[in-house]
């Protein structure tokens, strides 16, 4: 059980987990507690526990997540990036089937299609200085989830030995119209 300590990161942490959260924020929390905690201010020494300040990150804004672009795979049909990294993780964002050259929607079958979408993922992760290896979670949604061994059967082709954890979830629909879409976390190597 967590219990807080005299640094204002971990009163924040337990207070948030404290409060009445979802599942998927709770899900979430051992992440958001790495990521929070690799980049929280120590406290002064100096300052009386009683008179902490809330918890501030280190840095300003630009110092606390970098954005990631390439044209080595589609660009963003929204307000989102690529991926962002935050500390020694980096947040790719779904993935469809779409060819960063031509624009051209990969839909002609659901192999093609998942391997278009793996093959955008490898340069978003190339382009923050990962690779496959060093993904630690995928999510997968599928339109149909009749086409879990086929999408299965590609996306493991991408991975050798250890493979992230991950969970596939079907949906009502995807953007374009697409039948799958891939979202990843990696870990950064130290440099």
């Amino acid at each position: 059980m967590l219990s807080p300590t005299n640094t204002p990161c971990t009163v924040a942490i337990f207070r948030l987990f404290q409060t009445k959260v979802s599942r998927m924020a709770r899900a979430l929390f051992p992440l958001i507690a790495v990521l929070f905690f690799s980049n929280c201010r120590q406290p002064d020494q100096s300052a009386s526990r009683h008179g902490e300040k809330a918890p501030t990150l280190a840095g300003n804004h630009d110092e606390v997540k970098t954005i990631v672009t390439t044209p080595s795979a589609p660009a963003p049909i929204g307000p989102y990036s690529q991926a962002t990294v935050a500390g020694n993780l980096i947040f790719v964002s779904g993935q469809v089937a779409k060819e960063a050259a031509t624009g051209r929607l990969v839909t002609d079958d659901i192999k093609s299609e998942t391997r278009q979408v793996m093959e955008n993922l490898k340069a978003i992760l190339q382009a923050a200085g990962a690779g496959f290896e060093h993904v630690v979670k995928t999510t997968i949604f599928l339109t149909d989830m009749n086409h879990f061994s086929q999408v299965n059967e590609v996306y493991g082709s991408y991975f050798t030995g250890h493979f992230p954890a991950r969970e596939t979830v079907a949906v009502k629909g995807l953007p374009l119209g697409v039948n799958v879409e891939i979202s990843m976390i990696a870990v950064k190597a130290a440099d």
